[in-house]
C-alpha cells in the first residue's frame, strides 16, 4: 500500500481550541495512504460527498471537531467509500436501509466488480488511517506541550531562583542605603508578578490541552464507532 502527501496540520487546527496556543504545524507534510489496489474513484458530487454525508449521519451533532477529523478519515477512495458514496446518492429516495444498501452495492457490483469482501476490507484502511491521525495528535499535542508549558515552568523556576537571590542581596545591601532595599524591593515585586502570572497561565495552559486532548478521543471514539457500525451493516446486509 502506497501513500500520498496531504494537506498538513490537521492536528495542529484541531488542537486550536485551545486558547492563545500558537502551535507549530510538523514541518513534514502529513502523510495520508492513496487508494489501495483495488480502489475505485469516487462517485463524483456536486455538493459534500455522499460518503462523508453518510458517515457523519452517526456522528455527534455540533461537532466541528468529529467532522473534520471524519473528512480525512474518509478522504481515501476505497471500496468503501464508492459504496458509501452510492448509497448517499440514494439518500432521497424512499426505500429502508437494507434496500439502499443491497442497491448500491449491486450498482457498484456491476460497474466496478466489487465485493462485499473488498468493503469490508477497505472500511479498515479508513480505520488505518484514523489509527494513524491519532499517533500523529499525540506526537503534535506532546511538542505542544513542551513548546506551551515546559518553557513556562522553566521560567518560572528561574525567576524564583532570582527572586531567593535578590532575598540575599537584600539582606546584605539592607545597612548600606534604604533606597536601594527599596529599588530591590520593587525589582522582586515585579519578578513575582510575573512568576505568579506565568504560574497561572501554566495550569491555563495544561486545561486548555487535556480539555482538547478529552475532546479528540471523543471525536475519535465517535469516528470509530461510525465506521464499526457500517462495517457491521455491511457485514449485515451484504454478505
Amino acid at each position: 500500500m502506497t501513500t500520498k502527501d496531504s494537506e498538513p496540520g490537521l492536528a495542529a487546527r484541531l488542537l486550536h481550541g485551545a486558547r492563545d496556543l500558537i502551535w507549530q504545524d510538523d514541518p513534514a507534510q502529513r502523510r495520508t495512504a492513496a487508494p489501495v489496489q483495488d480502489a475505485a474513484p469516487a462517485v463524483p458530487t456536486a455538493a459534500a460527498p455522499p460518503a462523508l454525508r453518510l458517515a457523519t449521519d452517526a456522528a455527534p451533532a455540533n461537532n466541528a471537531m468529529t467532522a473534520e477529523l471524519l473528512a480525512v478519515v474518509m478522504s481515501r477512495p476505497t471500496a468503501y467509500s464508492a459504496l458509501a458514496d452510492a448509497i448517499g446518492a440514494l439518500a432521497d429516495i424512499p426505500m429502508d436501509e437494507a434496500t439502499r444498501y443491497r442497491t448500491s452495492f449491486a450498482v457498484l457490483k456491476k460497474t466496478q466488480q466489487r465485493t462485499v469482501d473488498q468493503v469490508t476490507q477497505a472500511i479498515d484502511v479508513h480505520l488505518g488511517v484514523l489509527e494513524s491521525e491519532q499517533t500523529r495528535f499525540a506526537g503534535q499535542s506532546k511538542n505542544a506541550e513542551d513548546a506551551q508549558i515546559t518553557a513556562r515552568i522553566n521560567e518560572v523556576e528561574a525567576l524564583r531562583r532570582e527572586i531567593e537571590e535578590g532575598e540575599r542581596q537584600i539582606e546584605k545591601l539592607r545597612t548600606d542605603t534604604d533606597a536601594l532595599v527599596r529599588q530591590i524591593q520593587d525589582d522582586q515585586a515585579r519578578k513575582q508578578t510575573r512568576a505568579d502570572a506565568l504560574a497561572r497561565e501554566t495550569e491555563q495552559k495544561k486545561e486548555a490541552i487535556a480539555q482538547t486532548m478529552r475532546n479528540f478521543e471523543g471525536a475519535s471514539a465517535a469516528v470509530r464507532s461510525t465506521l464499526t457500525a457500517a462495517k457491521a451493516k455491511v457485514q449485515q446486509y451484504l454478505a
